[in-house]
């Protein structure tokens, strides 16, 4: 064998004998991806930094009024509050700053917080939502039906249910006959038996 075809057997075998560390490497490298990949939701629950306009909307609205929060409200529109909400040092601010949503697109996550959250984080869920269901129907209503619809079931199952404590009850009842009149629950429908509550 000459010398030039050795030292080539050589760098065969050497490459050969290297490719499993570099394996090992790729490996290695792309662990952080894996794990990065299986924390995807994490990654997306990060909230964006708020620029300083939203930021002092947001300062205002938490120590303010009302008008403060339906600033708040017109500047970030309803789904952002939602979003912010995952936050608990915004999430006060926003479920009181949605008693100025234009439409029940948020409803049913209201009605969640009213049926799953803290004491005083479901009643300003349910007065927010007393709010909304106070205000004269708009044209725009039909869109967000499905929404509405969500809503009230979410609302009637907390109004039935005996093991919520009776004045989450009472307040999803008043809440559901204000919004019986937008068709998404029939007002035989609501329980009676807190009327003496009301």
């Amino acid at each position: 064998m000459s010398l030039g075809a050795a030292l080539g057997f050589a760098a065969v075998v050497l490459g050969m004998l290297g490719a499993p560390g570099a394996l090992t490497a790729c490996n290695k490298g792309a662990g952080p991806s894996v794990a990065t990949m299986a924390g995807v939701e994490n990654v997306e629950a990060v909230q964006t930094p708020m620029d300083p306009r939203e930021a002092k909307a947001w300062s205002r609205a938490q120590s303010g009024a009302d008008e403060d929060r339906l600033r708040l409200a017109e500047l970030v529109g309803c789904e952002s509050l939602r979003e912010r909400a995952q936050g608990a040092a915004q999430r006060s601010t926003a479920i009181r700053a949605m008693s100025f949503c234009g439409d029940f697109s948020e409803l049913p996550w209201l009605a969640s917080i009213a049926a799953s959250g803290r004491d005083d984080e479901a009643a300003e869920a349910l007065d927010a939502i007393a709010d909304q269901a106070a205000r004269p129907r708009r044209p725009t209503d039909p869109e967000d039906a499905q929404e509405l619809a969500a809503g009230c079931q979410s609302l009637l199952d907390l109004s039935r249910s005996t093991g919520q404590p009776q004045s989450r009850r009472v307040m999803a009842v008043r809440a559901l006959r204000m919004l019986s009149e937008r068709g998404c629950v029939k007002r035989a429908d609501i329980p009676s038996d807190l009327d003496a509550k009301n």
